[in-house]
């Protein structure tokens, strides 16, 4: 058994793209593609929307067969930045989520918006891995909740969540991931403060 976050047990299926990170790497590709075994061998990562977008910056999948997939807006403008979700369902049907970065509270977002802000904290070199801790941090700290087509635009307290995790860390002398869990609570709370 496991506790969600510790040790980096327990992370779902997913894609950071090529240039992720690559502010802090020094150029390097740092893109991760999790490793970990999943109950299910029906996870599809779509790295592309067939459409003029170009590749996916982050790509995630379910184990229920539905997946999303994080792309700049084909209309992006630095100054106001806006990254399109799209979800694809079971029978591989999308529909597209349009996400206005600087719009997005974490104290009361849906996945599909916290998806997209992650991403775009982490493309942008603001963060070192704000996606990875997210994913992990809205499975709960007991690693028990989970998403699909019902609940994926429910708005939560993806901040709270995170500070959990983040004390779990804690208390459980992981400092590293303490640190992490941190580093994203912090940036959070600077941008609702700032």
């Amino acid at each position: 058994m496991s506790i969600s976050g510790i040790n980096n047990y327990n992370y779902p299926n997913y894609y950071a793209g090529a240039r992720h990170n690559m502010a802090k790497t020094g150029g390097r590709d740092s893109g991760v593609l999790s490793s970990t075994s999943s109950a299910s061998s029906n996870i599809t990562l779509h790295m592309s929307d067939g459409g003029n977008s170009g590749n996916a910056l982050t790509a995630m999948g379910f184990p229920d067969g539905t997946s999303a997939s994080v792309f700049k807006a084909d209309d992006y403008n630095p100054a106001d930045p806006e990254y399109r979700v799209r979800y694809w369902d079971k029978e591989g049907n999308y529909t597209d989520t349009n996400v206005q970065i600087n719009g997005v509270n974490p104290r009361n977002a849906s996945y599909l918006e916290m998806l997209a802000y992650t991403t775009y904290s982490d493309v942008e070199g603001f963060m070192k891995n704000a996606f990875g801790d997210f994913m992990n941090a809205a499975r709960g700290v007991n690693g028990n909740i989970s998403y699909d087509a019902d609940n994926i635009k429910e708005k939560k307290d993806y901040m709270s969540m995170v500070k959990e995790l983040m004390q779990l860390q804690y208390d459980s002398n992981n400092l590293p991931g303490y640190l992490s869990y941190k580093e994203l609570y912090d940036y959070m709370n600077d941008k609702i403060n700032g």
